[in-house]
């Protein structure tokens, strides 16, 4: 009988590429996004994969500034706490799936977050109509959501490469 291996998985490599691909990601969606629509090219499906939580800060002032730092900060914040909680719950030689799922789960809540953490600042700055915030509430949670679900696999498949390479037994 093969005792089990009761060591703690290495996860300081997962945690730094969740902390930098998620909110890079969402940079680069917002980079397309923001091409696409100055291309003319402001379609559905366009719209719809490539909406992000955080956008783009162009053209360059303090708030757009502010909204986009504040949703990369809870993106990456998000991101981290649920993958730090998954990888250290992972088993070290068969943990690919918990960190591909988890990581993929924190992209999907990171965005919601974001965009959460973001709208009450957009308000104040952009003074809506108070009866269209209910809308643009929903709209914005799901669309932040919505670039978790679509892209978030992708800073899963990356994390749980690396911690199944980390892991290998020597």
């Amino acid at each position: 009988m093969q005792s089990p291996d009761l060591t703690r998985p290495r996860v300081a490599l997962v945690l730094i590429a969740a902390m930098v691909l998620a909110p890079l990601g969402a940079l680069i969606c917002g980079l397309i996004s923001f091409a696409t629509m100055m291309a003319g090219w402001d379609h559905l499906p366009f719209r719809f994969l490539f909406y992000t939580p955080v956008d783009f800060p162009y053209p360059i002032r303090p708030e757009r500034l502010l909204f986009t730092l504040l949703g990369l900060v809870v993106l990456a914040a998000v991101v981290l706490l649920i993958t730090w909680l998954v990888t250290r719950a992972a088993d070290r030689r068969r943990g690919f799936a918990a960190v591909l799922f988890g990581t993929w789960f924190a992209a999907i809540a990171g965005g919601w977050l974001a965009t959460l953490a973001t709208f009450p600042v957009m308000m104040i700055f952009y003074q809506y109509p108070a009866e269209r915030i209910p809308l643009l509430l929903a709209g914005q949670v799901g669309a932040g959501g919505g670039w978790g679900l679509y892209w978030g696999w992708l800073t899963g498949l990356v994390c749980a490469l690396i911690f199944t390479a980390s892991n290998r037994k020597s």
